[in-house]
């Protein structure tokens, strides 16, 4: 029970460090947009999730652009995403929130980083935990536990944007069939209703010549 605890404690002390280094929360205004930039090596990978957590509809637009500055990746208006890639070219990598479509509401988002720069802050921080600490073997296991959950974290709140936009495309599909069908349906009725009376017109008039 004591290695447990002092496993638990060993735990929350590396995984609360390393996951507050590249994490972070932002408020975005109304008709702007904030930027950020990654400079990369060829072949350095990055990964980037983001969550709106409070503003309107919970959404905003993002976008990475290359250091030719050409977009490589773009989202508008969702509320959470996960990105990732490995850099085809050397340079700055600059990677945007944008609010521009809410003219008064501010946006809380809070996002993750895991490039080149917080790989060596990590490797920094636990080189100096490390140092003169016997239990360095524990914490290379519970640094790689922490990776692994996260990369989890990350593809479920994928894998749940993606059922989000999948359920919300299968409501509007339906919505507008309803629709179409109450709009046939009140065509049909105002047709039916139109030939009743026009008939019923033509009758009584040939009646009344009749007479």
């Amino acid at each position: 029970m004591k290695a447990i605890l002092v496993s638990l404690f060993l735990l929350g002390a590396i995984v609360a460090p390393i996951a507050a280094l590249n994490t972070f929360t932002l408020y975005v205004p109304a008709r702007t947009e904030l930027c950020f930039n990654e400079y990369l090596q060829h072949k350095d990978r990055l990964d980037l999730s983001f969550e709106v957590e409070e503003g309107g509809n919970l959404d905003i637009d993002f976008v990475i652009y290359t250091p030719s500055s050409k977009p490589l990746y773009s989202l508008n208006g969702e509320s959470s995403s996960h990105f990732g890639f490995n850099a085809e070219a050397e340079g700055k990598y600059v990677y945007c929130f944008g609010n521009k479509m809410s003219s008064m509401v501010e946006k809380r988002l809070s996002f993750s980083v895991h490039g080149p720069d917080e790989r060596w802050k990590i490797e920094e921080l636990e080189m100096k935990q490390s140092i003169d600490d016997p239990t360095e073997t524990l914490q290379s296991e519970i640094r790689v536990l922490d990776a692994g959950i996260r990369a989890i974290q990350d593809e479920h709140a994928f894998l749940m944007q993606r059922e989000r936009r999948h359920r919300q495309t299968a409501d509007s599909t339906r919505s507008r069939v309803l629709y179409w069908t109450l709009l046939q349906t009140a065509v049909l009725l105002g047709v039916c209703y139109f030939q009743v009376t026009y008939l019923k017109k033509f009758f009584e008039m040939r009646g009344g010549r009749i007479v």
